[in-house]
């Protein structure tokens, strides 16, 4: 049989004696969330002049050479660092495609020889992904103003791509629970475009029935961080347009705060608390909780009028937490005069902790003569509160929102596709022909139960045949786990019941053994909350202090979106300050939740059903979750009281290699079998090989699989009353 091996299309020299052992895997049903793929063990090859040249003499210990990833990996561009695009044939039949890694090169009395091994093209794809964060990826498209304009119009949006806005409670935006603060919208980004990212800025490109579906387009993926922010030095802006009397002596108005009713500046929210008919104290508050060391730069400017013959003067004083922090001495003094008009600019260090205020003060000094009035007039003041370097600083209504301060930060982007993996139960496997496109399908939809391939004339019956119950190897219980958070009902919900709120627990009845196995993803789940009197529902994610509630960063989450129409009217607010502006009136509202629609709900995001629900369910169906969809019909292959393991050899050829399909079912001895993995098929040399099987119990499946367990239920939140099931298995609120 002749053997060619090549690397970046260059054919490497092989010796006669040459084992390349390669092990062929889909799927590990002793860990039921792992997925493989094409392996080898070491294979060893000569150091002849011609492959010293394809690996560029790696061997020479002062060889430096530059590389061009974007040029093939191969002579003088080798870089062992990289994957090299490698093709291995027996008798001119392709056997195996994927990439081949230099792993040592071995010299003994000047005769060298290269250790290399060979996977799958999916080993690049998560060693690229494994270095790259969900940050490193590109929205800067979708920067947009932050207003009710574009708020609304996301609710409309075509699902996949772009920007929405969902209603989620973070906390302190809204006291009624019926208005919301503009903040309580922040924009988040869709799953599949994510994935769409992922693999285009890795160089592959997928192929997914699944990814283009409705439901799956609805994903979004929303803002993790308790404020949305930007980076910038200037953490306030504030000033006035309108002529202000700051000073009336005829009236009794000594002393005042001068005003600025024009702000921007989330973390200096501005308060005017007045002290009689005339006499106001106008603050800037400073809320934030870290420390800013800043400059103050204040503007002010006026007129002034003093009676002739006057001991008068004004002056003007910064008040750092009601106390005199700087007093301009150069003061407004009196017989000068009508309409004398002044200028002042003052550039201030000033540190800030959580609680400091300041204010801008104008007292009076002295008397008037014969009772001749004097007044301080202010125009188009301004202060400004600036950092030495930039900081993350709130982002306030109509500021331009950068994407890049949207997503989860520190998520890499291999676990971000390994949870979506596990969220749907994906197979994930490279094309037979294109080295740079990934194949993905559901397990539900991988098998087309109609493909068989009769193997019984391959089996080995001279050899050992192992055939195990699956109850050897199968676990006591399986946990399908969203991630653990500390927000107010994700927390509530697990101490009431010790289980992640969306989780599930699978238990397998297996007697003998008491190992259990877990499925964790990096995303949490977020409770959905509704209030008496209030027909929308939405998630929520805020801790609580007593009865205050606080904003927080929390786990990255998934949820999926829905317009929901036909509500009681309510408004988006624009609160600033002490003021509180209507922004705009709607009777529908942009909802993500775990429930497709919370209202009438058909299919559910978490793994198993709920034990509580924290609003009133009045109908739909609720057996639809990501367990019985998307895993229920493979737990059962592998825990029926009928599934086997079969271990085998079999004498498979180059014709049987290129035609695999870990989707054909393999018949033997009039029975379906899966195959899980062909383990040290010899690529050079032909013999028998090690051949796993799983036993086909369903060959066709259908949505929804299975029924909520009957071991759970459901409480409604308001009543305490358990929800119950209807005789179709749906789970309605009675």
């Amino acid at each position: 049989m002749i053997t060619e091996v090549f690397i970046e299309n260059r054919r490497l020299d092989v010796s006669a004696d040459i084992s390349s052992l390669l092990t062929f895997a889909l799927d590990d049903v002793k860990d039921f969330s792992s997925r493989q793929t094409t392996f080898s063990k070491t294979i060893v090859l000569p150091g002849t002049a011609n492959n010293n040249q394809i690996f560029a003499s790696v061997f020479a210990t002062g060889l430096d050479n530059d590389h061009d990833n974007a040029q093939p990996n191969v002579g003088t561009n080798f870089n062992p660092t990289k994957g090299a695009a490698c093709i291995i044939f027996q008798d001119y039949i392709q056997t195996f495609k994927g990439v081949l890694r230099l792993i040592e090169i071995d010299i003994d009395n000047g005769r060298v020889e290269y250790q290399v091994s060979v996977s799958g093209d999916m080993t690049v794809l998560g060693a690229t992904l494994s270095t790259a964060y969900l940050a490193d990826l590109d929205f800067s498209a979708y920067n947009l103003l932050w207003n009710v304009t574009n708020i609304s119009a996301s609710w409309d949006n075509a699902p996949g791509s772009g920007v929405y806005f969902p209603m989620i409670d973070y906390g302190t935006y809204s006291t009624s629970k019926k208005h919301w603060n503009f903040r309580t919208f922040r924009p988040a980004l869709y799953v599949k475009e994510y994935i769409d990212k992922i693999f285009s800025a890795s160089g592959f490109r997928y192929n997914c029935a699944l990814f283009n579906t409705e439901r799956f387009k609805r994903l979004i993926v929303p803002t993790n961080t308790k404020d949305l922010t930007k980076l910038t030095s200037g953490v306030l802006s504030a000033s006035d347009t309108t002529t202000f009397k700051v000073i009336d002596h005829v009236v009794g108005m000594f002393e005042n705060d001068a005003q600025f009713n024009t702000r921007v500046g989330a973390q200096f929210p501005y308060t005017e608390t007045p002290i009689d008919s005339f006499t106001s104290r106008r603050k800037f508050t400073y809320t934030g909780s870290d420390t800013l060391a800043t400059t103050v730069a204040i503007h002010l400017e006026g007129y002034y009028n003093f009676a002739i013959g006057a001991s008068l003067n004004a002056v003007i004083e910064i008040l750092k937490n009601g106390s005199i922090y700087y007093t301009d001495p150069s003061t407004l003094n009196a017989n000068l005069g009508r309409d004398i008009h002044y200028t002042k600019d003052y550039s201030l260090p000033m540190t800030f902790a959580t609680g400091d205020y300041i204010e801008v003060h104008y007292s009076l000094q002295g008397t008037l003569a014969g009772g001749a009035a004097g007044q301080v007039f202010v125009q188009n003041p301004s202060l400004g509160v600036k950092t030495s370097s930039t900081v993350q600083n709130p982002l306030d209504y109509n500021e331009l929102i950068d994407m890049s301060f949207v997503i989860p930060k520190n998520i890499l982007q291999i676990d971000f596709l390994v949870s979506i993996v596990k969220l749907f139960n994906l197979y994930v496997y490279e094309d037979k022909y294109d080295n740079r496109l990934i194949n993905i399908a559901p397990f539900v939809d991988f098998y087309p139960g109609n493909t068989v391939v009769d193997w019984t004339n391959k089996l080995n019956r001279t050899g050992v045949i192992a055939i195990k119950p699956m109850s050897e190897l199968t676990y006591s219980l399986y946990y399908f786990n969203y991630a653990s958070d500390s927000d107010y009902y994700n927390d509530l919900y697990q101490k009431r019941y010790n289980q992640v709120y969306g989780s599930y627990t699978f238990d397998s009845e297996a007697d003998f053994n008491t190992d259990d196995n877990k499925l964790a993803l990096i995303f949490a789940s977020t409770p959905i909350i509704g209030y008496q009197g209030e027909d929308k529902v939405y998630p929520t994610i805020f801790k609580l202090s007593g009865t205050t509630e606080d904003r927080t960063d929390s786990v990255i989450r998934i949820m999926q979106t829905r317009k929901l129409y036909s509500v009681s009217a309510w408004q988006i607010l624009s609160v600033t300050d002490d003021l509180t502006t209507s922004l705009g009136t709607y009777s529908n509202y942009g909802y993500a939740g775990h429930f497709d629609d919370p209202g009438n709900p058909d299919n559910d995001l978490n793994f198993g059903g709920l034990f509580e629900a924290f609003y009133a369910i009045t109908g739909g169906t609720l057996d639809r979750t990501q367990f019985n969809m998307y895993w229920s019909a493979y737990m059962d292959e592998i825990t029926d009281k009928d599934s086997k393991l079969l271990s085998a050899k079999f004498k498979l050829d180059p014709i049987d290699i290129l035609n695999l399909d870990f989707s054909t079912f393999i018949y033997i001895d009039g029975v379906l079998w899966r195959l899980n993995k062909i383990e040290d098929y010899n690529a050079t040399l032909p013999s028998d090989c090690t051949v796993e099987l799983l036993k086909v119990i369903n060959t066709a499946y259908s949505y929804p699989i299975g029924a909520v367990p009957e071991s759970e239920r459901t409480i409604d939140w308001e009543t305490g009353d358990d929800l119950e099931y209807s005789p179709g298995n749906a789970l309605l609120y009675e």
